[in-house]
C-alpha cells in the first residue's frame, strides 16, 4: 500500500519545523475515498505509526491495540515528498509539512483512501484487550493442515465450496469439534484457520451460494436456512469430527448462524455469532419497514462472484440522491441482482418476508447461544433475538455480551471508553466452544445471562435479565420552547416545520464504511436545519444511567397522505457537542403494523409508537439530553415522497407541513429505562 500526503493541514497542525523530517510516533487517521464524495465523511483514528527517519528500517504501522496493521517494505523520500510501499502491494504517496503528513493510499496505481499522520507529543498508549472472561482457554498446541477447496453438495445439487483447516493429530487427541462459518465474504481465511485448528478444532469456512467457489445465485436471506442445515450435517461427518458443530460468524455470517439454528440440524451443538444482522425488515434491507439505500455499497462489494470489490470510491451519494430508489444500485455503478428486485416487490410484511424471518421462528432454536455485539453496532440482531427468546418457555441458554463497539469494531466509535472497552471477541467464542464442542467444564453455562459495558462508567457489569428488573421507566415529555421534561404538558401550542424530500434532513453516515449507528456530533445539523425540532433538558442535577430499550410516543399531524417521523436521542455535552445515542423511524402508513399499510387523512392527528433501539450509558451531571424530531434521516432511511404512492419506484414528491403535538390531550414523549444508582 502506498500513501501520498498532501500539503495543507487542519487545526491539528503543529508549528512547522525548519527542517521537516519523518521521525517519531504518529497517530494514524484514515478517511475512505480518494476525494470528498459530496456526503458526510469522518477521519477515523485507526492506529499508530513510527519512523526512525526517512527509512523503512524500524518503521511500522500498528493498530490501537498494538497488533500489526501494515508492514513497510520500502520508504522513499525526495524533499518533502514521501512514498511508502507496503507488504499488501499498496503504496502511500504523500507530502511532509512540518511534523505532519497528509496523503493517499494507492492500489494498482489508483487512489483509494486519504491518510493523515499526526505527530504525537506523548508516548503511545496502547489499548490492550480486557480479559472479560479470564480463564485458561485451549492454547495453540497443534500443527495445522489446510485444504482450501473441499466441495459440499447441497440438497438441491448446488456445490458449496469450503476452506477446511485441521489439527494434525499425532497423539490420539481427536476426534475434534467443528467450528463452521458460512460467508458471502469469501472462504479463504488463513488467520481463523490457524487460530481454531491449532487449538484443536476443525475449522470450516464455506462460500455461501453465489459467492467464491460456490454455485447458485447470491441472496442475503433466501436458502440460508436450508444451506445452514446441510452444511452442519455435512461438517459433522468430516473425517476426524466428533459430530459436534458450532457455528460462528460476524454480521451477515452471524445471520447465517441464526438461520442454521432455526433449521435445527441434529448435529448442531451451539452458535456464537457476533454483530448478527437482524430480521430483513429490521435492518437489511428495511429498517422497521423503511428501505435503507445504504445497502448499495454492500451490493457493490459483492457484485463480482470471486472477489471483494473495492468500494472506497463508490458514488454512493449520487446513488442515494437518485430517484427512483429502485435504480440506485445502477446509479452507483453496481449490478442489480434479483434479490434487489424481490425486495421492492414486497414493500410490506407478507409471506415472502415471513418465510425469511428469524424472529418468528426462534422457538425452533434448541442449542445454547453466545451473542456478541456493541452499543454502536447497527446489526441489532443480538438484543432483539435475546428479548424474544427470553420470553419463550424452555428456551435454551442465551448469553449476551454487549461492548461499546460499532459493527466493525471500537476504532470506528468516537471517543475513548477506558481500559476495559476493548475485548477479544474470538477468545470469548473459544471459551464457549471449549465447553460445548470439547466438553470442558469451564463455567460458561453458569454465568449470569448478560455481560454489558456501561458507557460513561466505562466498566463491565453482569446482569440476569433484559430489560433490567430494577428499571424505572421514565417519560421525558416534549414541551414548549424546545424543552424536555419529566413533567407532562398542559395547554401548549404545537411545533411546526416543513419537510421537503428534495432536501431531506441528513443522517451523518459514510455508507462506504458499512456503519450505520455511530455517535457522530449533530450540533451543526440541530442548529442549522429548519426541517426539525429539538427538545433539550436543563443541565442534569445528577448522573443518570440509561440502560435498556427505548421508545417514543409521538402525536403528529401532516398535510400529506403519508410521511415519516424520525426521532433521535442525543447526549449534549457542556461544550455543545450533540452526540447521537440512538434513533428510530415510523413510516406513517405502517402505524398499525408492517403488514397493514394505511394512508393518512391529511390534517388529522395520529399517535405513532416508535422503537428507539437500546443503549447502556451514564449521562453525567451538568450534561443534557436532547430529543430531535424530523421527517427524514437521509440516507439511513430512504425519503418518504409524501404522496402516498410507491416511495421506491416513483419520482414525484410533494413538500408537506408537519406539526408535532405536545399538550394534555396529545402528550408526546420518549420513554427511557432509568437505572437507580
Amino acid at each position: 500500500m502506498t500513501v501520498t500526503f498532501a500539503t495543507g493541514w487542519s487545526s491539528l497542525s503543529h508549528p512547522q519545523r525548519t527542517t521537516p523530517t519523518l521521525s517519531g510516533d504518529y497517530d494514524l487517521y484514515v478517511m475512505l475515498g480518494a476525494a470528498p464524495n459530496g456526503g458526510f465523511e469522518a477521519r477515523r483514528r485507526m492506529g499508530f505509526a513510527h519512523f526512525d527517519g526517512p527509512s523503512a528500517n524500524g518503521a511500522w504501522f500498528k493498530r490501537r491495540s498494538g497488533a500489526p496493521l501494515f508492514s513497510i517494505t520500502k520508504l522513499t523520500a525526495a524533499g518533502d515528498n514521501i512514498s511508502v510501499s507496503l507488504d499488501n502491494g499498496s503504496e502511500i504517496r504523500g507530502a511532509l509539512k512540518g511534523d505532519n503528513f497528509e496523503g493517499r493510499t494507492y492500489r494498482d496505481g489508483k487512489p483509494i483512501d486519504r491518510i493523515w499522520l499526526v505527530k504525537r507529543t506523548e508516548p503511545i498508549a496502547w489499548e490492550s484487550n480486557y480479559a472479560l472472561w479470564p480463564a485458561d482457554n485451549s492454547r495453540p498446541t497443534f500443527q495445522v493442515t489446510v485444504d482450501p477447496a473441499v466441495p459440499m453438495t447441497a440438497r438441491d445439487g448446488t456445490t458449496l465450496m469450503n476452506y477446511v483447516a485441521r489439527p494434525v493429530d499425532n497423539g490420539g487427541a481427536g476426534p475434534f469439534g467443528v467450528v463452521l462459518e458460512r460467508t458471502p465474504y469469501l472462504r479463504i481465511d488463513k488467520a481463523n484457520g490457524e487460530f481454531w485448528a491449532s487449538r484443536g478444532f476443525i475449522y470450516v469456512k464455506q462460500d455461501q451460494r453465489g459467492r467464491g467457489g460456490s454455485g447458485g445465485v447470491l441472496d442475503i436471506n433466501a436458502m440460508q436456512e436450508q444451506d445452514g442445515y446441510d452444511a452442519v450435517e455435512w461438517a459433522a461427518k468430516l473425517p476426524g469430527s466428533n459430530g459436534k458443530v458450532g457455528v460462528i460468524g460476524g454480521s451477515n455470517p452471524g445471520l447465517n448462524a441464526w438461520y442454521a439454528a432455526i433449521a435445527a440440524p441434529p448435529h448442531l451443538a451451539t452458535i456464537a455469532p457476533t454483530v448478527a444482522t437482524a430480521d430483513p425488515l429490521r435492518i437489511v434491507p428495511y429498517i422497521d419497514m423503511v428501505f435503507s439505500p445504504t445497502i448499495v455499497p454492500w451490493l457493490c462489494l459483492t457484485q463480482v462472484k470471486d472477489k471483494m470489490s473495492d468500494i472506497s470510491n463508490v458514488k454512493d451519494s449520487e446513488a442515494f440522491a437518485h430517484l427512483p430508489v429502485i435504480a440506485a444500485a445502477e446509479a452507483a455503478g453496481c449490478g442489480r441482482p434479483q434479490y434487489w428486485n424481490d425486495w421492492f416487490d414486497h414493500q410490506k410484511d407478507d409471506a415472502y418476508w415471513r418465510a425469511l424471518s428469524i424472529e418468528r421462528h426462534l422457538d425452533r432454536v434448541k442449542v445454547p447461544v453466545l451473542g456478541i455485539a456493541g452499543w454502536h453496532d447497527d446489526a441489532r440482531g443480538t438484543i432483539r433475538n435475546y428479548e424474544i427468546m427470553s420470553r419463550l418457555k424452555n428456551a435454551p441458554l442465551y448469553h449476551v455480551v454487549m461492548d461499546a463497539s460499532a459493527h466493525k469494531g471500537i476504532d470506528y466509535v468516537n471517543g475513548y471508553f477506558g481500559p476495559q472497552a476493548r475485548i477479544d471477541r474470538r477468545e470469548l467464542q473459544l471459551r464457549w466452544m471449549d465447553h460445548y464442542l470439547k466438553g470442558i467444564d469451564n463455567g460458561v453455562d453458569k454465568e449470569p445471562a448478560l455481560d454489558i459495558f456501561v458507557i460513561g462508567d466505562n466498566t463491565w457489569r453482569k446482569e440476569r435479565e433484559w430489560p433490567l428488573a430494577r428499571t424505572v421507566w421514565t417519560n421525558f415529555y416534549l414541551r414548549q420552547n424546545g424543552s424536555l421534561d419529566t413533567t407532562a404538558p398542559g395547554r401548549e401550542p404545537a411545533d411546526e416545520y416543513r419537510y421537503d424530500p428534495g432536501n431531506p434532513t441528513p443522517f451523518l453516515v459514510n455508507s462506504r464504511e458499512l456503519e450505520l449507528s455511530l455517535n457522530e456530533d449533530y450540533r451543526t445539523v440541530d442548529g442549522e436545519r429548519k426541517d426539525l425540532v429539538t427538545y433539550t433538558t436543563a443541565p442534569l442535577a445528577k448522573d443518570i444511567e440509561i440502560t435498556g430499550p427505548m421508545t417514543a410516543e409521538l402525536w403528529a399531524v401532516t398535510s400529506g397522505k403519508d410521511t415519516d417521523w424520525n426521532v433521535m436521542i442525543q447526549h449534549v455535552y457542556p461544550d455543545g457537542r450533540a452526540e447521537r445515542i440512538q434513533d428510530g423511524v415510523m413510516r406513517a402508513r405502517f402505524r398499525d403494523g408492517f403488514d397493514r399499510p394505511l394512508l393518512l387523512t391529511p390534517g388529522k392527528a395520529y399517535k405513532y409508537d416508535i422503537d428507539l433501539w437500546f443503549t447502556s450509558r451514564v449521562i453525567p451531571a451538568g450534561h443534557r439530553l436532547r430529543v430531535v424530531v424530523a421527517s427524514a434521516a437521509f440516507p439511513k432511511y430512504d425519503r418518504n415522497l409524501n404522496t402516498g404512492g410507491d416511495n421506491e419506484r416513483d419520482t414525484r414528491y410533494v413538500v408537506v407541513r408537519q406539526r408535532i403535538l405536545h399538550d394534555r390531550a396529545h402528550p408526546s414523549f420518549v420513554r427511557l429505562p432509568i437505572i437507580p444508582r
